[in-house]
This record gives C-alpha cells, sequence and structure tokens, in this order.
C-alpha cells in the first residue's frame, strides 16, 4: 500500500507538506498555548479574582481559537488538493493499463474485476489517502504528546492511561487483522455481482425472450445474499473496535476521577492542575476515538491497494516479446499468413495450419461456420492476438510483437457487432473533426447507404444516436457501422459479418460500393452467405479451425466438400423460401 501511495502522490507533495504542517500548527496551539492559558486563566484570574488577568487570558484564547480555525481551514484545502491529485493519477493509471490490455489479456483477467479495481478499489484507496492526511499522519503524534504533557503533569494518572491504552490498541491490533480476510473475499464477490449486472443488462433480450427473469433474479438475489453475509462477517469483527474503546477510555475517566479527587484531598495536586489533565485527556480520548475508524479502514485500503497493484503490475501468462516494428516502406495492404496456429487460455487451438495469401487490391472472402476460426484470424491479423505458432507478414514485414501505431493505421475494420455510442452521427462514424466535413464523410454515407436513414431525420448528421443504438433498428445499426469503415483511408478494409443484417437489394448496392470506391484497396470479407462472397477475388473456406479450401466460387464447387455443402444448403432454402 505504502508503495502505491508514495508513487502517485509524490507530484502533490508539496500539498502533503502544507497538510501535515498547518495539521501541526493547529494542534500545538491547542496543546500547547489554548490549554495551558485556561489553566492560567483559573490560577491568575478566577483564583485571584483578578479581572484584567481573565479578559487577558479570554482575549488570548480568542485569538488562539481563531488561528486554530485557519490552519483547520488550510489543512481540508490543502488535504482535498492533495488526495484530488492522487487518485487522478491513479485512476489515470488504471485506465491506461486497461486500455492498453490485449484482448486476450482483458478476456484473462475478465471485465468484472476490471471495472471494480478501477472504480470501487480505487475509491477505497480515495478515502484512505484522505484518512492518512487529516488522522493517520497526526493522531499517533497527538496520542504522544497529549501524553508526554499529561507525564510531565502528573505520573500516576500517565501510567493509569497508558495502561488503558495499551489494552485498547492490542484489541484494535487483534480485531483489525482478523478481519482482513473476510474484505479479501467480499471484494471478490463484489467482482460477481458486477459480472451478473453486467449480463442482465446486456443480456436482457434474450433473458425476456426465453423467460428467465426468474432464474436470472435468483442468481442475483443469491450473489447479494452470499455479498452481504461476508460483509456481516467481516465488519462484524470490527464493530467491536470502536464500543472497546470507548468503553476502555470511560473507565479511564472513572480511574482518573477518583485518584485526582483522592490527590486533590492530599494536597498533591492542584484543582487547575487537574482540570488541565482532564482536558488532556479529552484531547486524548478524541485522538483514540478515530484510531478504530483508522483500524477499521485498514483491512479494506490493504486489500484494495493489493488489487490495484495486480492490475499495474499485470504481466500476460503468455509471453510475448514485444519490440519495435519498422512500418512497411509502401503501404500496399499484402498480407500473408504462414503455418498459424493460435488457441485462447485454457482452450485447445482455434485454429491450426493457416496459410493463406491476401493479395492487394483484391476481396478476400472467408467463409465458414460459426465458431471455425474467421473472427480470429482477423484479430490475429490487427496484432490484438499474438500467434502461438507460425507468422503473419504485411507488406513483407512480420507483425509478431509488434505494438506499434502504425498496425492500427493500417486498417479499418467493421465489427460483427455494432458498436453505437450516444453522441451524433457524424462523430459515430468520424471521430477525427478532420475527417466529419468533406466528400469523404458524404462518400462513405452513399456506399452503406446511410444516407437514406438520415433523409427522415432533420438534424441530420447532427441526429443524435442513443447507448448501443437503440433508437435505429438493426440493419440500420450495420448500416452505420458501415459508413464508419468505408470513411477511414486505410490500405485495408476488413467487413467482419457486416453485411447479415441487409436486406438483398441493400447488400448488393454496399458490395457494388465496395468494389467501386475501394479499388486498389485490399477488402477482407467474412460472410455466412455464398452470395455475398461468390464473386470475391479469392475465397477461404473455414471449417474447425483449419482451411477446408481456397480458391474462386467454381473451383470450390468442384473441390471443396464443405464449401458445396453449405452451398446446397443455403440454395435449398432459397428454393425452398421461393416455392411458399
Amino acid at each position: 500500500m505504502g508503495r502505491l501511495i508514495g508513487k502517485y502522490i509524490k507530484p502533490d507533495i508539496g500539498h502533503v507538506i502544507a497538510t501535515i504542517v498547518f495539521t501541526l500548527v493547529q494542534y500545538g496551539i491547542q496543546i500547547f498555548a489554548l490549554l495551558p492559558e485556561s489553566k492560567r486563566l483559573i490560577d491568575n484570574g478566577v483564583a485571584e479574582k483578578n479581572m484584567d488577568a481573565i479578559w487577558k487570558s479570554v482575549w488570548i484564547m480568542l485569538a488562539l481559537t481563531v488561528g486554530v480555525g485557519v490552519c483547520s481551514l488550510l489543512t481540508s484545502y490543502f488535504s482535498a488538493r492533495a488526495t484530488a491529485g492522487y487518485i487522478n493519477r491513479l485512476r489515470n493509471a488504471c485506465f491506461r493499463k486497461v486500455e492498453s490490455l490485449t484482448p486476450q489479456e482483458f478476456a484473462a483477467l475478465g471485465e468484472s474485476t476490471l471495472v471494480t479495481r478501477t472504480m470501487a478499489d480505487v475509491t477505497q484507496m480515495q478515502m484512505t489517502v484522505l484518512n492518512i492526511l487529516r488522522l493517520w499522519l497526526i493522531v499517533p503524534v497527538m496520542i504522544i504528546l497529549e501524553l508526554i504533557m499529561i507525564a510531565r503533569l502528573n505520573l500516576t494518572i500517565f501510567f493509569i492511561l497508558f495502561g488503558f491504552f495499551a489494552i485498547t490498541v492490542f484489541f484494535l491490533v487483534y480485531f483489525g487483522a482478523a478481519s482482513r480476510g473476510g474484505f479479501e473475499v467480499l471484494q471478490k464477490k463484489l467482482d460477481r455481482i458486477n459480472l451478473l449486472m453486467k449480463e442482465r443488462i446486456t443480456g436482457a433480450r434474450p433473458i425476456r425472450a426465453f423467460r428467465n427473469e426468474e432464474l436470472e433474479n435468483r442468481k442475483t438475489m443469491d450473489a447479494n445474499e452470499d455479498a452481504y453475509n461476508t460483509a456481516i462477517e467481516a465488519n462484524r469483527k470490527i464493530n467491536f473496535l470502536s464500543p472497546i474503546a470507548l468503553v476502555t477510555m470511560s473507565w479511564v475517566v472513572v480511574v482518573i476521577y477518583l485518584v485526582g479527587t483522592s490527590q486533590i484531598q492530599n494536597g498533591m495536586s492542584s484543582i487547575s492542575e487537574l482540570l488541565l489533565i482532564f482536558q488532556y485527556v479529552t484531547f486524548f480520548i478524541t485522538s483514540l476515538v478515530a484510531v478504530p475508524f483508522l483500524v477499521s479502514t485498514l483491512p479494506k485500503s490493504s486489500v484494495s491497494s493489493r488489487r490495484i497493484n495486480e492490475l499495474l503490475d499485470y504481466e500476460s501468462e503468455i509471453k510475448v516479446d514485444w519490440h519495435e516494428v519498422q512500418a512497411p516502406k509502401e503501404r500496399k495492404g499484402e498480407i500473408e499468413f504462414k503455418d498459424v496456429i493460435f488457441g485462447y487460455a485454457g482452450a485447445v487451438d482455434v485454429i491450426a495450419n493457416v496459410s493463406f495469401r491476401a493479395e492487394a487490391g483484391k476481396v478476400t472472402a472467408l467463409i465458414g461456420s460459426t465458431g471455425s476460426g474467421k473472427t480470429t484470424i482477423l484479430n490475429l491479423m490487427q496484432g490484438l492476438y499474438q500467434p502461438t505458432f507460425g507468422d503473419i507478414l504485411i507488406d513483407g514485414v512480420s507483425i509478431r510483437g509488434c505494438r506499434d501505431p502504425w498496425l492500427k493505421e493500417y486498417f479499418s475494420y467493421g465489427t460483427q457487432r455494432p458498436m453505437i455510442f450516444q453522441d451524433t452521427v457524424r462523430n459515430n462514424i468520424c471521430p477525427d473533426p478532420s475527417m466529419q466535413d468533406g466528400e469523404r464523410l458524404q462518400s462513405a454515407l452513399e456506399a452503406s447507404c446511410f444516407d437514406e436513414v438520415l433523409v427522415d431525420k432533420p438534424e441530420g448528421l447532427d441526429y443524435m444516436m442513443s447507448q448501443g443504438g437503440m433508437n435505429i433498428s438493426g440493419g440500420q445499426r450495420q448500416r452505420l457501422s458501415l459508413a464508419r469503415v468505408f470513411a477511414k483511408d486505410a490500405p485495408v478494409y476488413i467487413f467482419d459479418d457486416t453485411l447479415s443484417a441487409l436486406d438483398a437489394k441493400t447488400e448488393q448496392r454496399v458490395l457494388d460500393a465496395m468494389r467501386s470506391r475501394l479499388a486498389g484497396r485490399t477488402v477482407l470479407l467474412v460472410a455466412q452467405k455464398i452470395n455475398t462472397v461468390r464473386n470475391a477475388d479469392h475465397i477461404i473456406v473455414m471449417d474447425k479451425g483449419r482451411i477446408a479450401g481456397q480458391g474462386k466460387h467454381e473451383e470450390l464447387l468442384r473441390s471443396c466438400h464443405a464449401y458445396r455443402e453449405i452451398y446446397e444448403t443455403q440454395c435449398y432454402l432459397d428454393q425452398e423460401g421461393e416455392s411458399k
């Protein structure tokens, strides 16, 4: 935890020092000036019936109180600034780490735990740093100073107070350590709740379609109940801290009253001295009351800091020699797979012995059943995954271990599921402002047929899309995704089953636009339908992670059993539909 705090709070070290200085000044005024002045008020003013001395002490105490208030305000200001700066840098570091993860690493960690670590755990660290600046750094110093001041005034009362204090600290440490494991388990169960909530939100439609609401409600309630019981068990151990501290300190007060009364009767102490001791004891108890709260947050903070460090220090189990790869001198867009083998973590090989060549300026299509490895090939091609064996070349340059920006600029990619953001149509198609006005944007709208959708929208390109594009139909969402692909200027264009929701007429118009507007560019087209890929320059048939055949449509009908089977099935369905 110390390493995590020290690293990210260093730029705000000036605010931290200012917080400590003004806090020490504040409590120094209270302990060494304000409280002793009250003793002088009694000895020199009240006991002597000297009004001048009384008024003098009153004005001094009033000035000291104003000074304490000013120091308290400055302490709050500087501690807030330091905490805000710290949490900003820590959250940015977590976000950058998540952003840098490859899809392979992202899947290995899990989306739910990443959300919990970057949100709940970081928020817990925010509270921890604020408590450190306002309490943890000061309370121990205050307790020591108050004990020293009491020891100077009365050793008997000091030993009584110190004995009860030692007992209290023992119980605080014991119960605080015992609760740490519970909070660690609790954070994992919060990960589970986040995962269930995400599944319920993203899968709302299939849940309703299959009438599984009761099952999902029960799963969520069971997870909540489990987390509730764990939280009760973890907090039960630390909930004893405050009562133990208060009961112990209450007995201290009783014992000190008895001892103090006896000392006054025997002439061993004066009333003003005893009142000053009681004020120190009051400050001591006030400081000690904060200790259970601090101890109770320590197990939570320890667990949160460990989880954040695990994220920031995460290294994939898949060892990849990441290195700088020089971009090709000429951007043709030629892609070559050489005996590529790849498997996800904990799974058998998804694709094996894949070798093919996507020539520059031609349309290369991939077809096959669901799960045959088509999208995996596209992810490998873009450097999102790293092959287990084999090599991938782009314009003759191996991209194995490449994380350079030029690789991302090489592709314009239309995803299998259209990702629509809650923003204008213009920003959804072209996030880069320099591309939002001009012929290219209009050309992209026409090529994707999305310009027809905007005819009924008075706002045009400034029409606001809802999250996930829920204010347009599925086919229109796919057209928007296609417009995004056409709008980017890149050597390679990838259409990952982005025509599946279009009607036959619109699909053909998009394919014609693909031929005419992307002439000279490399196009990779993934589809399920024969009609979509039959005119491609090169067709690759995938079957169970392997290439079952390559060539043109007529060649594959003669030589590839898997392709012919798909063709016969779809032609049969087409004929059956026509007969009906």
